[in-house]
């Protein structure tokens, strides 16, 4: 008895919906994602080995080849505050800061590194905020002993974070310090910043070191400095 044979037919796969949800997808990405800021300072870490990941809320001290000194907080909302409270509490040291509009401290929040004295603070904050970050505009946070700005603004963080805690009900804990090297940076200038941390009022005796991974991923490892800060290597 001969096979009867299945007539072929062709199948048509109508692409229109996954061709339109597929735009629909890329459009979506398009719009929400958001491209990382040009850093204002090149910070080339060196690398390590270390798997453990940055930690979130960080305010971090940047020491660049040239032995400059920068800080950051990563949060707008916080970093505002920072500046509030170094107005507030450090105003009778600085007068420059009793002069500042409430339209120059909100500018604050577009400093996405602050790298300078603080007598600059007016003419930086009336800048565009890609001028404000643009490479070359700071000169670096003093930290010598007749002008230790750098330990008056880890201070005004820290309040800025526990005020932002209280404010929001966030259940996390206080600000992570961590410093954040060029691979050739002075290491009499991380001594300097490494005194600071652990030298009242201050008083901050662990922090994270920032390296590169090896594979370019951020790393950090934690470290933890006795209560001398004169026996610190």
């Amino acid at each position: 008895m001969p096979k009867v044979k299945i007539k072929r037919q062709s199948t048509i796969v109508d692409m229109t919906a996954m061709t339109d949800v597929s735009f629909l997808l890329l459009t979506f990405f398009i719009l929400t994602a958001k491209f990382r800021p040009a850093q204002p300072v090149i910070i080339d870490m060196p690398s390590s080995e270390s798997e453990k990941i940055v930690p979130e809320n960080l305010l971090v001290i940047s020491v660049d080849k040239e032995g400059l000194v920068y800080y950051t907080i990563d949060n707008p909302k916080v970093r505002v505050a920072t500046l509030q409270q170094l107005i507030q509490r450090y105003g009778d040291n600085y007068p420059v800061l009793k002069t500042l509009t409430d339209k120059q401290i909100a500018n604050f929040a577009n400093v996405q590194m602050w790298g300078n004295d603080i007598a600059m603070l007016p003419q930086i904050l009336n800048k565009e905020p890609d001028e404000v970050n643009a490479s070359g505009t700071f000169k670096g946070v003093p930290i010598d002993s007749a002008n230790n700005q750098l330990r008056d603004w880890i201070q005004a963080g820290r309040w800025a974070d526990q005020i932002d805690r209280q404010e929001t009900g966030a259940d996390r804990p206080d600000v992570r310090v961590a410093i954040k090297g060029d691979k050739t940076s002075s290491i009499k200038t991380i001594q300097d910043v490494i005194k600071i941390l652990t030298a009242e009022p201050v008083n901050i005796h662990t922090f994270n070191l920032i390296t590169t991974l090896e594979g370019s991923t951020s790393a950090s490892k934690e470290v933890e400095v006795g209560a001398d800060p004169a026996k610190t290597e």
